[in-house]
């Protein structure tokens, strides 16, 4: 597998459990296996797998309304994002511009094409593709070896935007909070087929990388909901704190080594918990 056929960079992505998580849905004693994320981000694996043909659909959910929007443009409004990825301008200007939009944007309200391309365009010309809270590759004098448009790949970006809205169908999107989605999910889809993959927000500098950071008590109700016995096929990732070993302390766990990269290259021990029955 390709390394994410994302169009998306994200801080922490898993796209590289995209073979293990490969593994898990054979597993799945189903014709027609289906994939869901409560927290998509740049959802490295899901589409990974629905390009692989290991999954037959797959269902994104994020409550955040800037990451929402730029899925459902890319969706939804393909040929009018492709034509933005052609025609933007990658200079510090546009990064303001794109940057100031994202800030006033609450991050619960209805769809909106532009600030979706907003947060697009700031995912591939800040420092890690973090969103908000993050520098332009460069810097903001951009003296950096590299400069602003390093990432700004507009062949690949465009070839991996065009595969998903030719996939349209095959993709359903929701703006909702995690656990209202998870509530809902035995309704949307049938969940003993369906790979429940859930990487939350970290526990430790949450609110610092990610726009839906989570407190402890949300961190406590996830862990509840997971382990009632209503999902069966599930794969959780999470930073390796203390709290996680409390709320998981029944299942087993493992550490994984995941690639993260702030302002330098590093990797991140992170704590993988699977419950497959």
């Amino acid at each position: 597998m390709q390394a994410s056929a994302s169009p998306f960079r994200y801080p922490g992505g898993k796209g590289f459990l995209s073979g293990y998580l490969a593994s898990v849905t054979d597993s799945i004693a189903s014709d027609e296996r289906l994939y869901a994320e409560p927290f998509c981000g740049g959802a490295g694996a899901a589409f990974n797998l629905l390009e692989e043909g290991k999954v037959a659909a797959v269902h994104l959910n994020d409550a955040d309304v800037r990451v929402y929007s730029a899925w459902r443009g890319i969706v939804h409004e393909t040929e009018r994002f492709l034509e933005r990825i052609a025609k933007a301008k990658v200079d510090m200007t546009e990064w303001h511009e794109a940057r100031e939009l994202l800030e006033t944007t609450p991050p619960i309200g209805p769809y909106s094409f532009d600030v979706g391309f907003a947060a697009y365009f700031i995912n591939r010309t800040s420092r890690s593709g973090i969103i908000l809270g993050s520098g332009p590759i460069g810097g903001y004098r951009q003296t950096g070896q590299w400069k602003i448009d390093a990432r700004f790949y507009r062949e690949s970006m465009s070839k991996r935007v065009a595969w998903i809205g030719l996939n349209r169908a095959k993709i359903h999107l929701t703006n909702e909070d995690a656990l209202v989605f998870l509530a809902r999910a035995p309704d949307r889809m049938n969940l003993a087929r369906t790979l429940l993959f859930v990487d939350p927000p970290y526990v430790e500098a949450g609110s610092r990388l990610y726009l839906d950071a989570m407190s402890e008590s949300k961190h406590s109700a996830l862990a509840d909901m997971l382990q009632s016995g209503r999902y069966p096929n599930w794969i959780l990732t999470y930073d390796n704190h203390p709290l996680i070993h409390r709320l998981y302390r029944d299942l087993q766990r493992r550490v994984i080594r995941v690639n993260y990269s702030l302002r330098t290259a590093r990797k991140e021990n992170e704590i993988l918990v699977e419950s497959i029955k």
